[in-house]
């Protein structure tokens, strides 16, 4: 006979991420708060060789090299404290969550008939507690920090092209249209195939 698979609920799994979400929010809250931190500290460097080059260089101004100097050492102080410390915060969150979705897995398991067990090949049942429960840390751990992160970063150095050249950054976002698209399709392509290797894992 074959086996007929199950279509995954799309409503509920929204709903158990929000929960999730809802659950671990105050150290995703400080998370977030550290990564903006992180970003905007990370700017302070590129936006000092505007001032080296433009004004300590170009014009010859050079009692601001000191304070350059130490705004970039400060912003680099900054930048890996702020890094070190949402990986603590939000290292320990995914931790729990995966934690506390490994005992829910089991205790569910544990609760199933008999018949389920023969069925059911042993690996498949530890790829379910063990491997599946890590794709959690990428909603609760730095995933979710990391691309909010991310998304601020483009915006503000999106902002700033625009505002120094707009008909180049309208090219460079046409090239990268282009490679998202190539990527978007090498990506549909080999998903079934990472779907295959979690199969033969287990």
């Amino acid at each position: 006979m074959t086996e007929i698979k199950k279509k995954p609920n799309i409503k509920n799994a929204w709903q158990e991420a929000r929960q999730l979400v809802w659950h671990h929010r105050k150290r995703l809250a400080l998370g977030l708060a550290l990564m903006l931190v992180s970003r905007l500290a990370g700017l302070v460097l590129p936006a000092s060789s505007k001032f080296l080059i433009d004004e300590v260089i170009g014009n010859a101004r050079r009692d601001l090299l000191m304070p350059l100097a130490f705004a970039t050492i400060a912003a680099t102080l900054v930048d890996a404290a702020s890094s070190f410390a949402l990986s603590q915060v939000l290292g320990v969150a995914a931790q729990r969550a995966i934690a506390d979705m490994r005992k829910s897995i089991q205790a569910h398991v544990t609760r199933l008939p008999i018949r389920y067990f023969d069925s059911t090949q042993t690996g498949v049942l530890i790829s379910r507690i063990m491997s599946d429960a890590e794709g959690i840390r990428n909603l609760v751990g730095t995933g979710l920090a990391q691309l909010t992160g991310s998304l601020v970063t483009a915006v503000i150095a999106l902002g700033v092209l625009f505002y120094l050249n707009w008909q180049l950054t309208v090219i460079n976002l046409l090239i990268l249209g282009a490679f998202g698209a190539v990527m978007a399709t090498a990506f549909t392509r080999l998903r079934p195939l990472f779907r295959e290797r979690g199969k033969i894992n287990a």
